[in-house]
């Protein structure tokens, strides 16, 4: 399930419609929520549920033409940290120091993908994906996952640089 995220993922970054981008990035949750949860790693399962959210309503919002509120992208944070205090705190007991680097690249997302400009989010988007990969390889996640998300990071460098040098070559015409 998280090679089919992965892969949705990755297609994401080679649209240069923000509306495409999101519905991909959506599915890819999905899937990579559903692989958490087989892990039994819930906290991060409910993030990427949350992350779902997020990925619904920043893209009714670019379906519309619309900014996403901030209060809507502080409320995605919210519901974050709340729901890792009741699974990490209250109701597993499994907290770790290192859950704070996740937290911080869930809210990244949330503010990243709130973005209009898919120029800027992609560049953004660096920050959120380099702290999954901290985040993964602290809590000794399969390799696996900080693999996905290097190869996440990686793709989108790729994504920066293609339209990076399409933007050139049309200016030299």
């Amino acid at each position: 399930m998280s090679a089919v995220a992965l892969c949705l993922y990755s297609l994401s970054y080679f649209f240069n419609n923000k509306k495409n981008y999101l519905m991909l990035q959506l599915i890819g949750n999905v899937f990579l929520a559903l692989s958490y949860l087989l892990m039994g790693s819930y906290f991060t399962m409910v993030s990427l549920i949350i992350g779902i959210a997020r990925g619904s309503l920043c893209y009714i919002y670019e379906k519309k033409d619309k900014k996403v509120p901030v209060f809507v992208i502080a409320g995605l944070c919210l519901a974050t940290v709340l729901s890792y205090i009741i699974i990490n705190h209250v109701v597993l007991s499994q907290a770790s120091v290192w859950d704070f680097v996740y937290l911080f690249a869930s809210c990244m997302y949330a503010v990243t993908f709130a973005i209009r400009n898919i120029k800027v989010m992609r560049y953004l988007v660096l920050i959120p994906h380099s702290c999954a990969i901290v985040y993964n390889l602290l809590i000794k996640a399969p390799i696996t996952s900080a693999i996905s998300y290097g190869i996440e990071l990686a793709v989108t460098v790729v994504a920066i640089i293609k339209y990076g040098l399409e933007k050139v070559r049309s200016g030299d015409k």
